[in-house]
């Protein structure tokens, strides 16, 4: 996973850091940067199960000017840490991790979107920080916020200040689309609206 850099957000975007910011020898994918309370960059990132068969969401702290990692990878959680989280592949061995997005809630709560393959296909995760911090034990919760066969969500506040979660369905290549759903953040968590 590299950083790129651009004056706007529509690119065109040029390398930043000097090639990878993840190890060179794993298979590394959807990283996001994290900004920590006390301003530390992290870049928070899935270390492919197509290499570790158990996918994991790892972090690295980053130089301040972005340009490359300062610490080695640290492991946050594995797939298999999810008790709703199924096997896929070939031999059935894969457990995949996607899509990080740190979220803080109005109450200092930090949480994880991620997601993974569940009984109904590809789906979107929450997982909360026990310090509220990049460093905590994260724990999942029970109820997927979507699980029909959509994932690798973020969230944004819309013009009209809305808070809206966006993420790609169906998940089969050349079908995938963005689906843009308006949510609400109760009680320390993220929910749907009519979901």
């Amino acid at each position: 996973t590299q950083i790129l850099i651009s004056d706007n957000p529509k690119g065109p975007f040029v390398p930043h850091s000097d090639g990878p910011v993840t190890p060179k020898d794993w298979e590394c994918l959807d990283g996001t940067l994290y900004l920590s309370p006390d301003n530390i960059p992290y870049m928070v990132f899935c270390h492919e199960c197509v290499q570790i068969h158990n996918g994991t969401i790892c972090y690295m702290e980053l130089s301040t000017d972005l340009k490359k990692a300062v610490t080695s990878p640290k492991l946050l959680f594995h797939a298999s840490d999810a008790s709703w989280v199924r096997p896929i592949g070939k031999n059935n061995d894969w457990l995949v991790t996607d899509g990080p997005f740190l979220y803080r809630c109005k109450d200092g709560d930090l949480l994880m979107l991620w997601s993974s393959f569940g009984d109904n296909g590809y789906a979107q995760a929450i997982a909360r920080s026990d310090n509220g911090d990049i460093t905590g034990h994260w724990i999942h919760e029970p109820k997927l916020i979507y699980e029909n066969d959509g994932g690798h969500g973020m969230i944004f506040r819309g013009l009209d200040e809305k808070l809206y979660l966006t993420l790609h369905s169906p998940n089969e290549s050349l079908l995938e689309r963005p689906h843009f759903y308006e949510i609400d953040e109760l009680n320390s968590t993220l929910l749907i609206k009519g979901y």
